[in-house]
């Protein structure tokens, strides 16, 4: 693609440390770098704060800067006094935006925003937005949710929706979604699925035994779930089936491997773990790095995926570029992603589960064509697609603001 050099700020304010934002953090960073090969002449303004800055910081180079974006005073004042903060949010928006909003943007001649965690909070009157929209889970299952935090998501989304001039949405799935909720108007909305699967760095065998040794799974056979514990991840589901399988199957020496970050809800899922008589079958591992990671992809059976809802679900492409065979829900984006490449299942019928999961563990020639599948389904998803197309939505948005 030719076009003139951009320079494109990146909100990266909400990042935080660990595995916390879930793919989305992986998927940025890696867009990041993508986008410098890209666009060898564009340069990035990193908008940081001050828990991940030196984080961040790795990243720069003589075309990415960072810039931590500083708590106002008074921002943070009227934020935790609650009456006077009433009395900020009746304030016009304009006389708000001189009070709280430095020209971060402007004053560096910045092109376009870029907001992959799809807040917008950093966007400047006459600079282009371009976000991501991940999912609408607050409105599809409720009760996951206090009314307060519901509230503060579709207030947070209707307000992205309002400052983008462009949005990319992961899957087909999360656009019809995000039609049905909030309709969007005049702004340009693309399906840009996420193509992060081939990043691993390609560890020797023997290092992935080594790192197996380091995490007692050397001689295991386990079945894999890596995802943080959300209450859509379904954890507590799958530990029941897997009880249920267990008393169907008392033979079988699959053992499961759980890994992600939220500390206190996986203690909570081993403790009901333990008391389920499953504490020598799953093992709780929580967040590992990229290497350990690599490790146990290598080493498992096959991907079990049991989630209620997916904007995406980047595990499957995963599993399928280890070569892995993939048992998934049936729920959200997962058959969009997953395509004939997976066994699926009714992630509320333990009953399915156990009958796909038997399968998975016994038919060697159906799990051998669903790794031959997984190779042809992973053609959908190229990442260098994936990068071409941001740029391509920056470049356009870009030109259409200054044809304004």
């Amino acid at each position: 693609m030719h076009h003139s050099p951009l320079r494109i700020a990146i909100d990266l304010t909400p990042l935080q440390p660990g595995g916390k934002n879930g793919g989305a953090k992986i998927l940025t960073l890696t867009l990041l770098q993508q986008l410098q090969y890209l666009s060898p002449r564009s340069h990035f303004l990193l908008l940081t704060a001050a828990w991940n800055c030196d984080e961040l910081c790795q990243y720069e180079n003589e075309r990415v800067r960072c810039y931590q974006v500083a708590d106002w005073p008074l921002q943070k004042y009227l934020e935790e006094r609650q009456f006077i903060s009433l009395l900020s949010r009746q304030l016009p928006r304009k006389i708000k935006s001189k009070l709280f909003k430095q020209s971060i943007l402007k004053a560096r001649n910045i092109n376009v925003l870029f907001c992959p965690f799809t807040s917008t909070e950093r966007c400047e009157k006459g600079i282009p937005v371009v976000s991501i929209f991940y999912d609408f889970q607050h409105l599809e299952y409720p009760d996951f949710f206090s009314s307060k935090e519901r509230d503060h998501r579709t207030r947070f989304l209707q307000k992205a929706v309002e400052d983008s001039s462009a949005i990319a949405c992961i899957s087909d799935f999360t656009r019809q979604s995000l039609f049905k909720y909030f309709n969007p108007q005049q702004t340009h909305i693309s399906v840009v699925p996420i193509a992060i699967h081939q990043r691993w760095s390609g560890l020797r065998e023997t290092e992935v035994q080594q790192q197996l040794a380091i995490l007692n799974l050397e001689s295991s056979n386990y079945a894999f779930y890596p995802a943080n514990y959300w209450p859509h991840k379904n954890h507590r589901f799958l530990l029941k089936a897997y009880q249920s399988y267990l008393a169907k199957f008392p033979n079988s020496d699959l053992n499961f491997v759980f890994t992600g970050s939220l500390e206190e809800e996986e203690r909570m899922l081993q403790a009901e773990a333990t008391n389920m008589g499953l504490r020598d079958r799953v093992r709780f591992l929580g967040f590992l790095n990229e290497q350990q990671l690599e490790a146990i992809w290598r080493g498992c059976k096959c991907l079990v995926f049991p989630s209620l809802y997916e904007g995406f679900g980047i595990p499957l492409l995963e599993a399928m570029a280890f070569g892995k065979p993939v048992l998934s829900s049936n729920s959200g984006s997962l058959p969009e992603v997953g395509g004939d490449a997976a066994l699926y299942f009714d992630p509320c019928n333990s009953h399915e589960f156990v009958k796909q999961l038997s399968i998975i563990e016994n038919d060697k020639a159906l799990c051998k064509n669903l790794v031959q599948k997984g190779h042809q389904n992973l053609k959908r998803f190229k990442p260098e697609a994936m990068a071409y197309r941001y740029l391509e939505i920056f470049v356009n948005t870009t030109k259409k603001n200054e044809a304004l």
